[in-house]
């Protein structure tokens, strides 16, 4: 693995753990949709599981590839375990993009 590739992995990885991270914490504040970078996020928990299975997928899949020989046992269970990761990670965004997120209270009451 290259320099790049690891700086790549590194770089996803981390990222979206981050956002998995403070998705989860401002989630516990009682806040209805906490903001990150001014936008509201609905759903956050389960935009949470998205991001860490797209971190956990990508970058620490992408970071352990290179430890098992090419189609060895090893090799053949995290590439399984990846694909489980990713399907499920974008079974969570399909879910986060077409969920209907219902109004708040305050805001249902104008």
């Amino acid at each position: 693995m290259g320099t790049v590739d690891l700086a790549l992995a590194v770089a996803v990885a981390v990222a979206n753990l981050a956002v998995a991270a403070v998705l989860l914490a401002r989630s516990r504040s009682g806040m209805a949709a906490p903001r990150i970078f001014g936008r509201l996020q609905p759903l956050p928990r389960l935009r949470a599981a998205m991001h860490a299975c797209l971190g956990l997928g990508l970058g620490v899949g992408w970071l352990v590839k290179d430890i098992f020989p090419p189609h060895s046992p090893g090799d053949a269970v995290l590439s399984t375990t990846v694909r489980i990761l990713l399907v499920t990670g974008l079974v969570a965004a399909l879910l986060v993009a077409f969920r209907q997120v219902r109004p708040a209270r305050h805001e249902a009451a104008r």
